[in-house]
């Protein structure tokens, strides 16, 4: 369906006016339970109350290719809040952020995102980015190298929605990641003791074997959490830890933490 003209008129004065803004989602990890770090997630700030969420907008934003500038917005501002979490005494928390497809195939999109760093003083290996088997295909010659790029940098690649796609072991091996991410419906079905786990279990193996560490995503029950622990997946996000929280409600968590 083509999204209306207004719609559209009122996303491209949002990006002039700054207001999508990032929310973000715990990220534990597994062995300990402690936190790890956030995923940074897009939102609207459309009126007063609450931020619209993404099924409002994605479709008008692709139709008129204006994700870009969306994930580049929510981008600057996750590694500028992430920067802040290292003077709150929270150094080794990381930030995993999302990327349009049509940016991985930029030819300055390595120097955008290091842009992005240097402005907001957070070092590379702070920042993860997310990609998906759908972005890669349309050119995986040179997201391969978009993605090289950044990694020699110090940043860090993750797989996103894994055990999604048709080709997803392939890619593996030609794609240059540090991690992949459970799709949420491989993890929905895991505490059945059925196919799911048993493609899960044998999933966390082969990356582990690999060098790559695992993320389960959409994680909701403690049976879910303590199957993956068991399973030796690295990390987990999902309602049971916290659903996407406001920039105020992060600071709160991060001053709540142990110091050593």
């Amino acid at each position: 369906m083509t999204a209306s003209a207004a719609l559209i008129s009122e996303i491209e004065q949002g990006l002039q006016n700054g207001a999508f803004e990032p929310v973000f989602q715990p990220i534990a990890r597994l062995s300990d339970g402690a936190l790890a770090g956030f995923e940074a997630l897009a939102r609207w700030r459309r009126g007063p109350g609450p931020l619209t969420e993404p099924s409002v907008f994605i479709e008008a934003a692709l139709e008129k290719d204006l994700l870009g500038a969306i994930s580049r917005s929510i981008l600057h501002a996750a590694t500028r809040t992430a920067a802040g979490w290292r003077t709150e005494g929270a150094p080794a928390l990381f930030v995993t952020c999302n990327v349009a497809g049509r940016d991985l195939e930029r030819e300055d999109f390595c120097l955008d995102v290091l842009t992005a760093l240097s402005r907001a003083a957070l070092p590379a290996g702070a920042l993860k980015i997310e990609v998906t088997e759908q972005q890669v295909l349309r050119d995986p010659f040179l997201v391969s190298r978009n993605l090289e790029e950044l990694r020699e940098a110090g940043a860090q690649v993750v797989f996103d929605d894994f055990g999604t796609g048709f080709s997803s072991l392939s890619w593996l091996t030609r794609l240059p990641v540090d991690g992949i991410k459970f799709d949420q419906t491989m993890i929905a079905g895991i505490a059945a003791d059925g196919a799911e786990r048993k493609i899960v279990r044998a999933m966390i193996a082969l990356a582990h074997d690999m060098g790559l560490y695992t993320v389960g995503e959409g994680v909701e029950t403690e049976d879910q959490r303590e199957i993956l622990a068991e399973l030796a997946c690295d990390y987990a996000q999902g309602a049971l830890y916290a659903m996407p929280l406001p920039e105020d409600a992060v600071r709160a968590l991060i001053a709540a933490l142990p110091r050593e």
